[in-house]
Formats: structure tokens, C-alpha cells, sequence
């Protein structure tokens, strides 16, 4: 009978309500401390929103999709952003709940279920002013959460209330151009390149003028200043980064191991396991080629085997590699590998992969074909270097010894677009002679390059 009555009802009369209720019924069944309701929960002065979470959120977006001619069209797709993946903090002190972590712009908040514990009943405030406020029901209504929300916790007695002021935030919405600046810096490298972002820092693996490799090392914020050269016993091509640590080759076959704190400059030995090349890296596997198939392992111990098909058409050369979590569920992860191999000197080779622990959905390496029903496979580019950014795979490479577009795949590799207007390469860049490799920091591109040229380019 109530809860029709506090769907049009304001803040002070649901107050007002509640208590008379509460007063009458103690008197109705004369008990002296507190009144049971049917589910045997007694009347209390306490009123708090103790968890708070939301419900799967379901996103259309509009993507560009190519055809076999590379026309583009815009076609409208489905993503799905887990609620668990989205954490909330509640300050209790402030009345204020809040995500942790600002969800990507693309995501749609105008309707997310949320659920909650609290004492007390919960209402959402439905208009301006001091109300009205309607009931809110956990795991049932949706709420729109473009802007801050606000929600009344009354006690069971009716005596108590807060008002809590919830928000849901994006990342600030993107436009589509990409802006560059360049500076010179201190940096003496020879030929390609690899730029790992890590801890703060950028790590830039390479050569020095006398055919040393080296690792120069950069805050993520300032691209002009680099630390001193400090040699080291692996192939700076062969680098590849897993749980927290950077793994390279040595000649030999073996794989050591360095820390970033330790500015990548101090390696061990990390196995016994002699491989002819390193591969990639993902949240789970280290992956290697052995000769015989693509192994991996996820504690450097105990290795198995992770592809046996195409082999010949692994990269050989530029091998590039970026994993990221899947957009349906963050405890898989998609590994994507590039480089040249002497089999195809069409194209560049790009292979796939959907890992977990899993063994019933840990997939092996597959190589992506390059058909006449997918034409756009990645060009043949030298000084290949591929990086994730804005929810992307992003790649450079010289074509006939220039560099001419910055390519992009938004869909796990399997298809390559370069870009043009909006999405330029430096200016420079095309004029200047020399190897670059590119590398996504926290919000940036950087583009470095042999010559001491480095781009940072960012959304504007």
C-alpha cells in the first residue's frame, strides 16, 4: 500500500510516513525495543548503502567496416563492458559513491541496472528541487547515469535518512585527430628499435653506433631526456615484456630476464629452455619458437605447446607482439604478433591468439590468412613496430624506405587500414632517414626514430 504512495512522494513526507508507521505499528503489537517485520528484520535508526555495484552494460558503437574494394562504411556493433569490471568506492564520510576507474567514452550510461546492500530502504531522486523520489529496487531498475545521481537512504524506523550523490564517469569524449610534436633527443641508437611503456617509463631497447645492443631509458611524460646507454647481454629485437619483467635472447638461445627497476640494465639467466626466438607475451604465456612448434609457459619451468600449424610462416624479422584483455571478459586475453618472414614477401605475417589458463578456451597460435575475401592484411613494412591504443592495434613500418601511413586494426589484426587526414604520421618522419618504432604511453602516442627524433602524438 505504501510503495505506490512513495513513487510521487517527497524526501520530508516519505520521512514523515515512515515514522507514523513505524509509531503505530510498535504500538499495535506493544513491544518495547524494536518491531519485526514478515522477513524477521527489526526496525533500526541505521541507514547506509554498504555495497554498490551495476549490471552488465551493453554499448552499440559505430565502427567502420571496409569492404573488398576498401570502401568504408559505418555499421553499428554491439559491446558489452562487465559489471564486475567496474568497482565502486564508497565514502561513507562525504555520502558519495563513485567508480574507481572512469569507464572508455563509448560506453552507454543512460540505462545501467544497479544493485546495492544497504540498511534501509534506497529511492531515487526523479526530479529537481527536494523531490519526488521513487523507490529503487537492487538488480531491477535501470537509472540514467549521464549526470550525478542522487539517492535517499531512510531508515527502517523512519527516523534516519542520507542522501548519498552517485556518479559513473567516462574518459573524456575524442575527437578523431591526431596532433604531433617532436623534439630532438639525447639519443644515440643505430637501427630499429623496440619501446616497451612500463612503471611509469618508457624503455627503448636498440642498438648503439658500434652494434651494441642497449637499453635507454625515459619518463613517460618527458620524451626529450633519456638516461645513459647501458649495454646488455640480449638482442635488443628479441625483447618481450610478461609478468612484470622484460625477456630477451642472448646468440645462444638462451633466455634471460632484467626488472624494470633495476632500469632493465642488470639480466639472469631465467630458464634452461634454448629456443631459436622469442615471440610474445600475454597476462598467462611467455611464448617462444623451438624449432619444432610455438611453446609457452606461464612460470618459465614447465613449457607446451601453444601452435604447430603455418610455422613456416612465422616472422623471422621485426617480430612485433601486443596482447590485451578481451571486450566480452577481461580473464581472456588477445595476443596479436607481426613481422616479415621469408615465406611471404607479399605481405607482413600477423598471427592471432585467445589465451587463458583455461585449457577450454585457451586457443593455439593461428596465422591470419591474407584471401581475397580479406585483401587489407598487413602490408609489407620494414622497421615493423605495432603498439594498443584507444582500443586499437596501431602500427608503422618504411614502405620502399618511407614511412607513408600509420596503419590501424580494430579487429584483432585480421584486417590493416592506413590513415590519412585525421590520423597523420609526424611530418618529419617521411623526410628524416632512419629506423622508428612507436609506443603507447598512458594517453600518448610516441614515435622514436635513430636519429634522435621523437613524436609525441595525442588526441586533440
Amino acid at each position: 500500500m505504501y510503495i505506490g504512495l512513495l513513487r510521487t512522494m517527497k524526501k520530508t513526507d516519505i520521512k514523515n510516513l515512515l515514522a507514523a508507521v513505524a509509531v503505530m505499528m510498535t504500538t499495535l503489537v506493544a513491544l518495547p525495543s524494536c518491531l519485526s517485520d514478515n522477513n524477521g528484520t527489526s526496525t533500526s535508526s541505521d541507514c547506509a548503502i554498504v555495497d554498490f555495484s551495476v549490471s552488465n552494460i551493453t554499448s552499440y558503437v559505430t565502427e567502420k567496416k571496409y569492404d573488398s574494394k576498401g570502401n568504408a562504411t559505418d555499421t553499428i556493433v554491439s559491446r558489452v563492458t562487465l559489471g564486475s569490471d567496474i568497482h565502486f568506492n564508497i565514502d561513507q564520510v562525504n555520502n558519495r559513491i563513485h567508480v574507481i576507474d572512469s569507464l572508455p567514452n563509448w560506453v552507454d550510461i543512460t540505462a545501467v541496472v544497479p544493485s546495492y546492500t544497504s540498511f534501509g530502504s534506497v529511492y531515487l531522486k526523479t526530479e529537481t528541487g527536494d523531490g519526488p523520489y521513487s523507490r529503487l529496487f537492487s538488480g531491477v531498475d535501470s537509472i540514467d547515469f549521464s549526470e550525478t545521481v542522487q539517492l535517499l537512504c531512510v531508515s527502517t524506523d523512519g527516523l534516519a535518512e542520507r542522501i548519498y550523490e552517485v556518479d559513473i564517469f567516462k574518459h573524456k569524449a575524442q575527437t578523431d585527430t591526431l596532433e604531433w610534436k617532436e623534439a630532438t633527443a639525447n639519443l644515440a641508437i643505430k637501427g630499429e628499435s623496440k619501446a616497451f611503456c612500463a612503471d611509469g617509463k618508457v624503455f627503448l631497447f636498440a642498438k648503439n653506433a658500434d652494434g651494441n645492443d642497449i637499453v635507454t631509458v625515459a619518463d613517460n611524460h618527458d620524451y626529450t631526456e633519456w638516461s645513459a646507454p647501458v649495454t646488455i647481454p640480449v638482442q635488443s629485437g628479441s625483447i618481450v615484456r610478461f609478468n612484470g619483467q622484460f625477456y630477451g635472447l642472448t646468440t645462444d638461445g638462451y633466455i634471460y630476464s632484467s626488472t624494470p627497476d633495476l632500469m632493465a640494465a642488470s639480466w639472469e639467466k631465467a630458464c634452461d629452455q634454448k629456443v631459436e626466438s622469442l615471440l610474445a607475451a600475454d597476462d598467462y604465456y611467455l611464448y617462444a619458437y623451438d624449432g619444432i612448434a610455438i611453446i609457452g609457459s606461464s612460470n618459465l619451468e614447465e613449457w607446451e605447446q601453444q601452435g604447430m600449424t603455418d610455422l613456416p610462416l612465422l616472422p623471422e624479422t621485426c617480430i612485433a607482439s601486443i596482447s590485451y584483455p578481451s571486450k566480452t571478459n577481461s580473464n581472456i586475453q588477445t595476443a596479436v604478433m607481426v613481422g616479415l618472414s621469408s615465406q611471404n614477401t607479399e605481405n607482413g605475417v600477423t598471427w592471432h591468439k585467445v589465451s587463458s589458463l583455461e585449457k577450454a578456451t585457451n586457443q593455439a597460435w593461428a596465422y591470419i590468412q591474407v584471401t581475397n575475401d580479406n585483401p587489407f592484411g598487413m602490408p609489407y613494412l620494414n622497421h615493423l613496430s605495432i603498439t594498443y591504443y584507444d582500443n586499437a592495434i596501431f602500427a608503422i613500418g618504411a614502405e620502399e624506405g618511407t614511412y607513408k601511413y600509420l596503419y590501424r586494426s580494430d579487429d584483432n589484426g585480421i584486417s590493416w587500414h592506413p590513415l590519412t587526414a585525421k590520423y597523420p604520421l609526424p611530418k618529419g618522419l617521411e623526410a628524416e632517414n632512419g629506423a622508428a618504432s612507436i609506443v603507447a604511453t598512458e594517453e600518448e602516442l610516441w614515435i622514436i626514430q635513430e636519429n634522435g627524433k621523437v613524436w609525441k602524438g595525442s588526441m586533440q
